[in-house]
């Protein structure tokens, strides 16, 4: 496997690994807080995530785009083209639906629980789906 390829699939897998660990303990233990430590933690967590996920997104995307281009005339152009789009879709996702509710948690706007419980929902849904592309480019490059 070359360099590129590793590089890539360990970007990418540590960043789903990160999205899962925020859905499956960290947003869980979260609520089992009262709702003002719960809040602190929300915000910090947004403040040192919001810092690394717009750097880390667009190189992941990246580097999946690249990927695809350089295995275009391979047999699995095919799985690499969907996953390389299901990422690009749950990252325009994620700015357009997660971002701004997630900011106004960490905001603590006055409905700031409820709007919580929706982003939790939405990002599920992207971990799967991020996990979805994870999956299928890791099996194109390692077979």
């Amino acid at each position: 496997m070359h360099l590129f390829t590793m590089a890539t699939v360990f970007i990418v897998v540590s960043l789903v690994s990160v999205e899962f660990s925020v859905a499956a303990f960290v947003d869980p233990a979260a609520r089992r807080l009262d709702p003002q430590p719960q809040l602190n933690l929300l915000s910090r967590l947004a403040s040192v995530l919001g810092k690394v996920m717009p750097v880390w997104y667009p190189v992941s995307a990246l580097l999946l785009v690249i990927q695809t281009w350089l295995s275009w005339h391979s047999s699995g152009r095919g799985i690499l083209l969907t996953a390389t789009a299901i990422w690009l879709l749950a990252s325009v996702g994620s700015i357009l639906f997660l971002v701004p509710l997630n900011t106004r948690v960490a905001k603590g706007d006055a409905d700031w629980q409820r709007i919580h419980r929706i982003w939790d929902k939405r990002h599920r849904v992207r971990t799967v789906a991020l996990a979805v592309a994870a999956v299928l480019f890791t099996y194109v490059v390692v077979r």
